[in-house]
């Protein structure tokens, strides 16, 4: 639609290999072996001589490195295991020689003995030989140990988490991985008192393991009083209180606590952070919070791009973070290209008010100019907004004013776009439901979120009063590493019909988050499944239905149906519908998946569009 840190708690039987005859592989050696993986040990350095730093020099030479013999184990993790760096899947350029520097060659043998006992190959033979400026490592695998029995006991669902299956070679790595991920799902879904045992009963004689998996899941743990233990001086508790994201009470949840460490970083002013969960009362987690300071408060940043649209762009922003202190921010924006100009400053102030426990508001501010050229027109518009905002993770709401000038040139004959100057003043507020699992890559849940606008506009013919109002819904729900994703949305827009309103205030589509066969707000009222009007309309309605599912580690597929509809009537639903049919691949980042997708139109194959964005569009 267009108007134009990982904390555990819990009780942990720690996974031991034992094996049934005299020769025994004791616990703390399997765990061990993950160490040996690394080729970089973690050391203290004294302060160099000069005849020591000749010597690192000369240690930083490299060799040439072949392996040879492998059947079964992965040819670049044994590399990689010795201390070689390989080259990343998009260099394509420079050799495919494999190099080991020279400092590494000692311990080389430890690394790969530690690595093949990790891979679960006791047996393995191998001779290292260094022929002039290669080393050729020869590895005869042998038998390997195999999981041959699988128990699981559980009051929690983990079947799906433990990814053994019998016959597969016994990796430790895997085993501490399963052991993880089993504790990382108990404290999402608010489990903090677990008692989990896992065990590798490891038989040499049969070159076999049986694995053992038991839990008992406890009673549930809820959040209790959040206490500040560490801040700057000048720093009220209001303001960190203000970015946690669950109250006392809420079931525990580390997706919680996820969220209030990205709130504490969304203000820009802290250069460290710690949100303890390790504090309990029985099944209360009584959380405590420490906050530093990071030295620079200042930013600078500068951006140039460019597309086939709107050619070269670029973009500047100035942002002083803690401005004034208590967390405030001011910052200056400066953008331009062939389609949009923007110079604007903003504000912000976290915590302005507090109205309850754990109940506080923000206060933002934004006003400038900004000029936008479209098909048929080009708007110049002054702006100055400022709203209150609520937000706890869940609920968020905001309740602000507007005031705008707006003015409208034709840069084409088009008798449905009405030019002139136009004042509007109004009110508005939004509030959202927000119940995902993620923000960033939800794969269940529900979004609720309705949008009320009401004011007045001034044209150069008459005046006039207006509401507009939309509503969102999404659903997300899984089957295995499968997500399905439904989102609908609505809206109104209420004029009488005069002629006192702006273009821009009417509704459009296009984009990542409506029609991804079109641009962003490209559709107007829709005429025909392939045909629309440069001007927008007064109801709109957008149907999204999309599949997404795994390919490869995190990379990920997806296929996707949109359809909209625009009429120029109020609560007229009518109108052609316009669809898409697309397909798309999505990489998982910390921040949300980047996902490129290409959009077609159902009757009209020569209607196309390819999108690129970092997020979630449900």
């Amino acid at each position: 639609m267009g108007l134009r840190s990982d904390h555990r708690s819990g009780n942990d039987a720690y996974g031991a290999c034992l094996v049934k005859r005299a020769t025994r592989i004791p616990a703390a050696v399997l765990m061990a072996l993950l160490a040996l993986l690394s080729p970089h040990a973690a050391s203290t350095a004294a302060p160099q001589t000069s005849s020591q730093k000749s010597e690192a020099s000369q240690e930083e030479k490299t060799v040439a490195v072949e392996v040879r013999g492998l059947q079964a184990l992965d040819e670049d993790e044994v590399y990689e295991a010795i201390g070689v760096k390989l080259k990343s899947w998009f260099e394509f350029w420079g050799s495919d020689e494999k190099r080991l520097k020279v400092s590494l060659l000692d311990g080389l043998s430890d690394r790969l003995r530690g690595f093949l006992d990790s891979k679960g190959y006791y047996d393995a033979t191998f001779t290292v030989e260094r022929k002039g400026d290669t080393v050729l490592i020869t590895i005869q695998e042998g038998r390997p140990v195999t999981v041959s029995e699988i128990n699981i006991s559980s009051d929690f669902p983990i079947r799906d988490l433990v990814t053994f299956s019998r016959g597969e070679p016994f990796e430790t790595e895997k085993f501490v991985s399963i052991k993880s991920s089993i504790r990382k799902a108990l404290l999402k879904e608010g489990f903090c008192s677990y008692d989990l045992e896992t065990k590798a009963y490891v038989d040499l004689d049969r070159r076999s393991v049986s694995l053992l998996y038991r839990l008992a899941k406890g009673d549930p743990c809820f959040f209790g009083n959040t206490t500040v233990v560490k801040k700057p001086e000048d720093l009220s508790d209001d303001v960190i209180l203000s970015r946690m994201r669950y109250r006392p009470g809420d079931r525990f949840s580390t997706e919680r606590v996820r969220e209030s460490y990205a709130a504490l970083n969304q203000l820009g002013i802290f250069g460290q952070t710690l949100i303890n969960t390790e504090i309990k009362y029985f099944n209360e987690v009584r959380p405590q919070v420490s906050a530093v300071y990071k030295q620079k408060m200042r930013r600078y940043t500068l951006m140039a791009g460019y597309d086939t649209r709107s050619g070269f762009r670029v973009r500047g922003a100035y942002d002083h973070f803690n401005f004034l202190g208590g967390g405030r921010k001011a910052g200056v924006v400066a953008q331009y290209s062939s389609e949009a100009v923007e110079l604007s400053a903003n504000f912000f102030q976290p915590a302005i008010w507090k109205l309850a426990d754990y109940y506080y508001l923000d206060f933002y501010a934004k006003g400038g100019y900004t000029m936008h050229r479209y098909d048929t027109y080009d708007e110049d518009r002054f702006f100055l907004d400022a709203w209150l905002r609520h937000d706890d993770g869940r609920w968020l709401w905001d309740l602000g004013m507007a005031l705008e000038r707006i003015s409208i040139e034709l840069s084409a004959q088009d008798p449905a776009i009405i030019p002139g100057d136009f004042n509007l003043l109004y009110t508005y507020g939004r509030i959202t439901y927000d119940a995902r699992d993620s923000k960033t890559n939800p794969r269940k849940g529900w979004y609720l979120s309705g949008y009320g606008e009401y004011g007045v506009s001034q044209g150069e013919l008459e005046t006039n009063d207006y509401y507009l109002w939309t509503l969102e819904g999404r659903a997300i729900a899984s089957m295995g590493k499968f997500t399905f994703a439904a989102v609908g949305k609505a809206g109104v827009l209420e004029d009488n019909g005069k002629a006192a309103l702006p273009a821009s205030k009417f509704f459009y589509a296009g984009g990542s988050f409506s029609n991804r066969a079109y641009g962003p707000l490209e559709i107007g009222r829709t005429l025909s499944p392939t045909r629309d009007d440069a001007l927008g309309g007064r109801s709109w309605l957008n149907v999204t239905l999309e599949i997404q599912f795994p390919v490869w580690n995190d990379l990920y597929g997806g296929v996707f149906y949109d359809a909209t509809m625009i009429s120029d009537e109020s609560y007229n639903f009518d109108a052609p519908w316009i669809q898409s049919v697309g397909v798309g691949v999505r990489y998982m980042t910390p921040v949300g998946p980047l996902k490129i997708d290409f959009g077609v139109n159902t009757h009209d194959a020569s209607i196309w569009r390819a999108s690129v964005m970092i997020g979630q569009s449900f």
